[in-house]
């Protein structure tokens, strides 16, 4: 079961690594395919929006 714990500064998942991977390539899909990873990654606050 993948858990993600996130603050103003931090991102912290939980789970095995192919629930992690999953769910990245997930939010990647969603958010364009050629999101950046530093940007998918980023906490919430700190994310700019989608371009």
């Amino acid at each position: 079961m993948l858990k993600r714990y996130e603050t103003n500064s931090r991102l912290q998942w939980v789970g095995k690594a192919w629930e992690i991977r999953s769910a990245i390539r997930r939010i990647q899909r969603e958010q364009g395919g050629s999101a950046r990873l530093v940007d998918v990654l980023r906490p919430a606050k700190e994310r700019s929006p989608a371009r």
